[in-house]
């Protein structure tokens, strides 16, 4: 009796073998997707919350997987069917089962480059996500609202347009596709954090009493006057010395501002616009940052140039005339326009 228990164990596993084997043969054939895949690569992007025939059936579609079932089941055998993981991915025609699988199981996402040029404000970062194609506009907007992660960023006053505007750091980001707009704004503005903590400038404003809110406010249309970097000092210093004196600071940055696009030329009417933005109309900053400046204006506002300088007019290569007095500043316009 004995032996005959252990003939039909052996024949239960000769049987099971069999059909392991058999099964994992099947697979692999129906994993081979040369015959059926269109060459070169193809961008699919899966959605959280997608089941894995979900997902199998996107690739079916895609003409990147021939049988879905058999993904399905090639993610199940290697127990890959709950690992799979949303994002956007770059597939190349050809690919076996087990290379896709193992592909989205890890995360091999899609990343692309997107860049955040000095003194853009959150709406040219919000146009330049959707020109891209890596982002809707009007959520960026939405999400820059009243983000305010830090203390610094956490002001009450309700003409700021954006809590965000201004430290969003302008650097080179790698994005995976598919990122939402707000987990973008959250790298960017932790960007900035970090980066003001390396460069010394939060422990800096802390020993110096200063409010890093103030500090990039300024810094932002220093960062947008100065063509040269090496102006920065001085145009700093410009803007110190009148806030002191009780002076507007009468920044075209802010008028552009205000305007939403960039004309080559302030008119006087623009001048005008009722806001608290408008630093022609009103002393002293203005409510909050107009634009994401660079370490640079930042540094050159915490250690701006010493001078008796109170006006600056832009010369055609881009640097500034500097003067004392506003008949001074009436010469330097006229010789300008004169090309003296």
């Amino acid at each position: 009796m004995r032996k005959i228990i252990l003939i039909l164990v052996a024949i239960a596993v000769v049987l099971v073998g069999g059909g392991v084997g058999g099964f994992k043969y099947w697979l692999s054939n129906q994993g081979e997707n040369k015959d059926f895949a269109v060459s070169g690569n193809r961008m699919i992007r899966v959605k959280e919350g997608m089941s894995t025939n979900d997902i199998a059936q996107l690739l079916h579609e895609k003409k990147l997987v021939k049988n879905p079932k058999a993904f399905g089941y090639m993610a199940r055998f290697d127990g890959l069917a709950n690992k799979l993981q949303a994002g956007m991915y770059q597939l190349k025609g050809g690919m076996t089962n087990k290379e896709i699988v193992d592909t989205l199981a890890k995360g091999k996402v899609q990343f692309v480059k997107f860049v955040v040029p000095e003194g853009y404000s959150v709406k040219k970062i919000a146009q330049k996500l959707k020109t891209e194609e890596l982002g809707d506009a009007n959520k960026f907007l939405a999400a820059a609202k009243n983000y305010a992660p830090y203390a610094y960023m956490q002001k009450d006053n309700p003409s700021i347009n954006f809590k965000a505007e201004g430290f969003i750091f302008p650097a080179t980001y790698d994005f995976a596709y598919g990122t939402s707009e707000e987990k973008m704004l959250q790298t960017m503005v932790s960007t900035f954090n970090k980066r003001m903590e390396q460069e010394g400038i939060l422990k800096e404003v802390a020993e110096r009493k200063l409010d890093l809110h103030d500090v990039v406010t300024m810094a932002a249309m220093v960062e947008l006057e100065a063509v040269f970097t090496e102006e920065q000092p001085r145009i700093a210093g410009v803007f110190d010395k009148r806030v002191k004196i009780g002076m507007p600071i009468q920044s075209d940055t802010t008028i552009q501002y205000l305007l939403g696009k960039q004309k080559e030329v302030v008119l006087y009417k623009d001048l005008e616009i009722d806001s608290p933005y408008n630093t022609y109309k009103n002393p002293g900053l203005p409510p909050g940052p107009i634009g994401s400046p660079g370490v640079s204006a930042i540094k050159a506002v915490l250690k701006p140039e010493k001078n008796d300088y109170l006006y600056f007019v832009a010369e055609k290569d881009g640097h500034h005339r500097f003067t004392k007095t506003f008949a001074e500043h009436q010469q330097a316009i006229n010789d300008i326009e004169a090309g003296k």
